[in-house]
C-alpha cells in the first residue's frame, strides 16, 4: 500500500512539473506585443483585466484604425471620461463581440464606440475576414472562461484551418518559433509591469497624401455589400447592447478606404436600429473635428498619428459629454498614468521638431540614447547658444573648433564616447549593457563626405550634409526618432 502511495505521489508531482513547463512553453512561444510595439494588444487586454471592476464608462472596440484613433488618457485629461480601448490589428465584428462579453464581466460601461472598417472585406482570401495572427493577437490573451471556450470554438468552425487544440496548447501553434525568439520573449515580466496606454498606439509619421476628399454620400446612390459573418456579429453587438442597456455609437475614422457606398450602409443600418454613425469622412465631421487628412494621417490606408487621433478623440468626448451624458470624475488609475503620457507626446513631439533649438532641449531626458554624426561640414552655422545646448548634453567638443573635420558621439545617460578629426572615423560598440550593438561612422568634407549610424544592423542616418542624429529609447527598446540639421548653413532640418 505504502508503494502505491509513493507511486501516486511521484505520478502527481510529475504531472505538475510537465503541466508548470507546458505553461511556460505556451507563455514564451506565444506571440506577445507589448508597450514596446506599435501595436501592443498584449499589454492592452493584460493591463484591462487589472482595472477596478465598473470604472470604465466607455469602451472602444475595433481595428487598428481604433487603435490609433481614440486616446483614453486624453479623453480622461480632457474631459474626466473613464474609458478603454479594447481594439486590435484587424478585429472583425465576431472578435469585437467575443471581447465585448469579456468585457463585460468586469465593466459596466455606459456606452460602447466600435470602429465598422472590417465591416467590409479587408481580406478577401480569410473566411473571419482578418488573417489567423490577428485573430490570436486578439483571443490568446483573453482570459479562459465559458466566453474563450466558445469564441475559441466558433473561430475553429468558421475556419477549419484552426484548431481549438492549438488555441489551449499554443506551443503546438507556434513551435517553429524558437528561431525567433528576442530578449523580449526572455522578460515578459518586465514588460507586463510596464504602464501601458489603455489600448491606445501613438503613430508619429505623416503620410502627406494631398488627394483625400471627404466623401458627400448625397453623390452616391449605390450601398456596399457586408461581409455577411461581420454582419451576423454586428447584429448580436447590437442586441448585446440592448440587453444590457448599453448606448452604442458606430464610427468609422478618417480613411481613403472608406467609401460613400459604405457610409450608405452603415448609417442604413444605424438609423434602422436607432443608434448614431459617427463617420469622420463626410465633409461636415470632418470640417467640424479640424482635420487635415495629410497632416493627421500615418498613411493612407487609415492609421491615425497622435496629432489626428486627438483631433478624433476631442470630437467623442464632445459627442460623449454633450449628447449621452458621460459625468466627469476623478480615477487614480487614469491619473497613475498622466505621467507615462506625457512622456509618451514628449516623444511624440520630437519627431515632427525642426528647429534644432528646441530639438536639442528635448534631448535632456536619460530615457534615449542619443548618437551624432557629422557628414561634409556641421559646424558653420553653429552659434554660441547651439554650442552651449551641445555641452549641456555631455558633449566636451566644441565643433566651432572643428571646420570640415569628421565627427561623432554616443549619450547614454552620463556616459559619453565622442571623437573628431580630420580622417574618416569609425566606432563599433554596444549599449544598454550589451543588449544593443550599434556601429557608426562620419566623414567630414576632406575626408570622405559620408556618416553611418547603424543600430541592431539596421541604417537610420539620413545621410545629408550637417549634423545627423538618432534617437533610441531605452524605455520602448527602438529607435524613435532620426533627423539631420544642416549645420552649415541654415540649420533646416531633413526628416
Amino acid at each position: 500500500m505504502r508503494t502505491h502511495k509513493k507511486y501516486a505521489v511521484k505520478v502527481v508531482v510529475f504531472c505538475l512539473l510537465l503541466a508548470i513547463i507546458l505553461n511556460g512553453l505556451n507563455r514564451l512561444l506565444m506571440v506577445q506585443q507589448y508597450y514596446n510595439s506599435y501595436w501592443p494588444e498584449t499589454a492592452s487586454y493584460e493591463q484591462f483585466y487589472q482595472m477596478e471592476k465598473n470604472s470604465v464608462d466607455v469602451l472602444f472596440l475595433g481595428s487598428s484604425h481604433c487603435m490609433t484613433s481614440f486616446s483614453p488618457l486624453q479623453l480622461y485629461d480632457e474631459y474626466g471620461i473613464t474609458s478603454y480601448n479594447l481594439s486590435s490589428e484587424e478585429q472583425g465584428t465576431l472578435v469585437s463581440y467575443f471581447w465585448l462579453r469579456e468585457a463585460l464581466k468586469y465593466q459596466s460601461p455606459q456606452v460602447v464606440v466600435l470602429d465598422t472598417y472590417t465591416l467590409f472585406t479587408i481580406n478577401q482570401e480569410e473566411v473571419l475576414n482578418a488573417r489567423e495572427s490577428t485573430v490570436r493577437l486578439a483571443i490568446d490573451p483573453m482570459r479562459w472562461s465559458g466566453n474563450k471556450l466558445e469564441a475559441v470554438r466558433t473561430i475553429c468552425e468558421v475556419d477549419d484551418a484552426q484548431s481549438e487544440i492549438s488555441y489551449l496548447m499554443t506551443n503546438i501553434r507556434y513551435h517553429e518559433r524558437w528561431s525567433e525568439l528576442t530578449e523580449n520573449d526572455f522578460k515578459q515580466s518586465s514588460l507586463r509591469s510596464h504602464e501601458s496606454l489603455m489600448g491606445f498606439s501613438a503613430l508619429t509619421d505623416s503620410c502627406d497624401f494631398q488627394e483625400f476628399t471627404p466623401i458627400d454620400p448625397e453623390n452616391e446612390e449605390s450601398i456596399a455589400e457586408p461581409v455577411a459573418l461581420m454582419q451576423e456579429y454586428l447584429d448580436k453587438i447590437v442586441e448585446l447592447c440592448e440587453d444590457r442597456g448599453i448606448r452604442l455609437i458606430l464610427t468609422k475614422t478618417p480613411s481613403t478606404t472608406q467609401t460613400a457606398s459604405k457610409y450608405n450602409y452603415v448609417s442604413g443600418y444605424a438609423e434602422s436600429k436607432g443608434i448614431e454613425f459617427i463617420d469622420f469622412n463626410t465633409e461636415p465631421i470632418y470640417a467640424e473635428a479640424g482635420y487635415d487628412f495629410a497632416m493627421d494621417n500615418c498613411d493612407s490606408g487609415g492609421h491615425l498619428n497622435l496629432w489626428g487621433a486627438e483631433k478624433v478623440t476631442s470630437y467623442i468626448g464632445r459627442v460623449l459629454t454633450e449628447q449621452y451624458g458621460i459625468v466627469a470624475k476623478d480615477d487614480a488609475q487614469w491619473e497613475s498614468l498622466q505621467a507615462y503620457y506625457e512622456t509618451t507626446l514628449q516623444d511624440c513631439e520630437l519627431t515632427r521638431v525642426t528647429d534644432i533649438y528646441r530639438y536639442l532641449e528635448l534631448l535632456h531626458n536619460d530615457r534615449y540614447t542619443i548618437f551624432m554624426a557629422v557628414k561634409d561640414e556641421g559646424t558653420n552655422a553653429l552659434d554660441d547658444e547651439l554650442i552651449e545646448l551641445l555641452m549641456e548634453l555631455g558633449l566636451t567638443t566644441n565643433l566651432k573648433n572643428a571646420p570640415r573635420c569628421s565627427y561623432y558621439a554616443i549619450i547614454e545617460g552620463d556616459q559619453v564616447e565622442e571623437a573628431v578629426g580630420t580622417e574618416q572615423l569609425e566606432h563599433e560598440g554596444s549599449f544598454r549593457n550589451g543588449a544593443e550593438m550599434y556601429s557608426i561612422t562620419s566623414a567630414g568634407f576632406d575626408a570622405g563626405d559620408t556618416c553611418s549610424i547603424i543600430i541592431a544592423g539596421d541604417e537610420y542616418a539620413k545621410k545629408k550634409r550637417g549634423l545627423n542624429i538618432v534617437v533610441y529609447s531605452n524605455d520602448l527598446k527602438r529607435v524613435i526618432d532620426s533627423v539631420c540639421f544642416d549645420t552649415y548653413e541654415g540649420l533646416a532640418a531633413t526628416r
